[in-house]
């Protein structure tokens, strides 16, 4: 039985404290000028533009949580509002750097046709199927939500490294640094979560080993265009330093409570596939 917990406990997290300090516009505080006369290679371009729409992809996430019982609980909710805020604002800053580097910004840009793959149908059902089939999965399937966000948090981690290790440049690094001191907010809230649901429920754990075993990877990915994705995937986790990106993606789920090798392995096949 889920642990009775008052919704705006701050336990190891603050939400109030995160909700009242929410981060909003970076353009101020970017240095921009740089790129004027060392602009970022092409590659490297091409791999931050997929990152800011993995981080603009928010509004299809909370479309397809907030239809479950995860928009019961209030302290959920007033992070994932928060969330998707100052995510918006994550996605505002890569487009200042998109456009110092004279890029077009995100939404300028047509993405090209999504990959129609059968093993990613399940990640594909709109928020009408996944409200019926929450109806019998009840308050577990916050604790799902929470693991997913939190994977998701490693593996963009990952892709930022990549994209700061290509790109060699100093202006690129620093406006990264300054997003991750947002972002890191995000992992936290998610560890927090995620460990005692998980630890609190037998049956948020089993619902979460089913779901990681079949997400796809980052959240928000069956949305873009499969070009991009490939693309993507090939950066990251592609070669040998690719796989033992995944690998370490993989064991870090499999420390998770009640979680363990199998359901890692199967996180690092989706990123490696």
């Amino acid at each position: 039985m889920t642990t009775a917990r008052d919704p705006y406990d701050s336990g190891a997290f603050d939400i109030r404290a995160f909700t009242l300090t929410a981060q909003g516009t970076l353009r101020p505080e970017l240095d921009l000028a740089p790129f004027a006369t060392a602009p970022v290679g092409a590659d490297e371009l091409r791999l931050l533009r997929h990152l800011g729409r993995l981080e603009s992809a928010t509004m299809e996430h909370l479309r397809n949580l907030l239809v479950t019982a995860t928009h019961k609980d209030a302290r959920v909710t007033a992070f994932l509002v928060t969330w998707a805020f100052e995510k918006f604002w994550i996605a505002d800053a890569i487009d200042a750097v998109l456009e110092a580097n004279g890029e077009p910004r995100l939404k300028d840009v047509e993405e090209g046709p999504r990959r129609h793959s059968a093993g990613e149908a399940v990640e594909r059902r709109g928020p009408i199927t996944r409200a019926v089939e929450a109806i019998g999965r009840g308050v577990p399937i916050v604790a799902v939500h929470m693991t997913t966000g939190l994977v998701d948090e490693w593996v963009m981690a990952h892709a930022y490294d990549v994209l700061v290790e290509r790109a060699g440049h100093p202006a690129l690094t620093a406006v990264v640094e300054r997003l991750r001191t947002v972002k890191a907010r995000h992992e936290e809230f998610f560890d927090v979560e995620a460990r005692w649901r998980l630890e609190d429920s037998a049956r948020a754990v089993k619902q979460t080993r089913a779901s990681l075993s079949t997400a796809v990877w980052p959240l928000g990915a069956v949305e873009r265009a499969d070009a991009e994705r490939t693309f993507f995937d090939a950066a990251v986790w592609g070669g040998a330093e690719g796989h033992l990106r995944a690998d370490a993606v993989g064991d870090r789920v499999a420390s998770l409570p009640g979680l363990d090798a199998s359901v890692g392995a199967a996180v690092t096949r989706k990123l490696t596939a």
